[in-house]
């Protein structure tokens, strides 16, 4: 169960949460698309645009630091699975 727990995470930090910080990154485009010659709305798209962009680079940087959990908690797993083999070798041998 739990390399599938792995996965999911993976996955999400690979795939979900970059498709989720394009969407913002869509925003801000279709955003800076809008034309307007109030100074308040200007000042306000500016402002909006901002904060979609910074949540979107926050998304990405949330991804890579899932990934990076996923690969150091496989990583730690595998050495413990080898240690874990080592000793049950051990054990096994000197029951004979």
């Amino acid at each position: 169960m739990l390399g599938v727990e792995l996965l999911e995470l993976w996955r999400a930090g690979r795939v979900q949460l970059p498709a989720l910080a394009h969407v913002y990154d869509v925003a801000v485009r279709e955003l800076e698309g809008v034309a307007h010659d109030d100074a308040d709305w200007v000042t306000l798209r500016r402002e909006l645009a901002g904060v979609l962009d910074s949540a979107g680079r926050q998304v990405l940087e949330a991804g890579v630091a899932v990934c990076v959990a996923v690969a150091r908690y496989a990583d730690a797993d595998r050495v413990a699975g080898v240690e874990f083999a080592r000793l049950r070798g051990d054990a096994s041998r000197s029951q004979l």
